[in-house]
This record gives structure tokens, sequence and C-alpha cells, in this order.
């Protein structure tokens, strides 16, 4: 007979295991745990949600999250790794911080945006949401493609 204590151990760990089975969907954004995950290009703690972005690859264990502090650290982990199968790309949104696809964002690049490790770039969900955020900083407001050709 299980005692009630059991039983609750028992549940906790149950649940516990429940969301790491949708954790490798490539449709979906990847947890985050901020002060804990890590950046896979520099190793640093992500601790600015607004910035974080993530690359999701396929490889032999099936779809890999790959996690990121910055738009730096992703773009040139992705141009080192230049043989990685990428299937989507998820950032957050800057104000909201969200997770969207990159693809259908709109970046703010500017000096003056303080990113962890210097990208100057600031995700957006709408282009309009975009141009508001970067007329008083008198910066530039660009497509995902644009985006990735700013960091060298």
């Amino acid at each position: 007979m299980r005692t009630p204590m059991r039983q609750m151990l028992s549940t906790a760990c149950l649940l516990l295991t429940i969301p790491s089975c949708g954790r490798n969907d490539v449709d979906a954004p990847p947890p985050i745990v901020l002060g804990d995950s890590t950046c896979q290009g520099c190793g640093m703690i992500i601790s600015d949600e607004r910035f974080a972005t993530s690359t999701i690859i396929e490889n032999e264990r099936g779809y890999q999250p790959l996690l990121f502090d910055d738009f730096n650290c992703q773009i040139k982990f992705e141009r080192k790794f230049k043989d990685l199968k990428i299937v989507n790309r998820w950032s957050h949104e800057y104000v909201e911080s969200t997770w969207i696809k990159s693809e259908v964002g709109w970046f703010v690049y500017s000096t003056q945006i303080r990113s962890p490790m210097a990208s100057g770039l600031a995700m957006f969900e709408t282009k309009s949401q975009a141009e508001a955020f970067a007329q008083p900083l008198d910066a530039e407001v660009l497509n995902q493609a644009s985006a990735w050709q700013i960091i060298e």
C-alpha cells in the first residue's frame, strides 16, 4: 500500500519527465531557464531574455535546440559550423520577451542597443513596432537576411 507522501513523490517525478517529451519539437520554441541556461556560442549564462535566440538543428538524435545569449553568438556559431542542418530559428521579442520565429520578425540595429555580446540587434514581431523603436535611435530596421549580414 502506498502512503500519501510516496504517491505525491511518484506523481511529482512523473510530472517532471512530461515536459521533456516535446522538447525536441521543431515547431515549438525551446525551453530556456534564465540564469541557468548557457549560450552555445560563448558559454555565458543567459540572463537577458530580450536577446535570447535559438537555432534548431537536426542531427542523429533528432531535433536539437541550441541556445544563444545574443544574435552575435548565434550568427558566428552558425558560420563556424557550416555543416549544421538548420531547420528553424527562434528569437525573443525585445519588448514582450516571447519567442517568435526569426524569419518572420523584424530587427532593429543600432550601436545604442546594449546586447550581451554587442550585436546591437533587437527583434520585434512587426515592422511597425521595429520602426517605432528605431525612430528615436536613428537605427536601421532589417529583415532576418539583412540582419545576419550586419554581424562580421
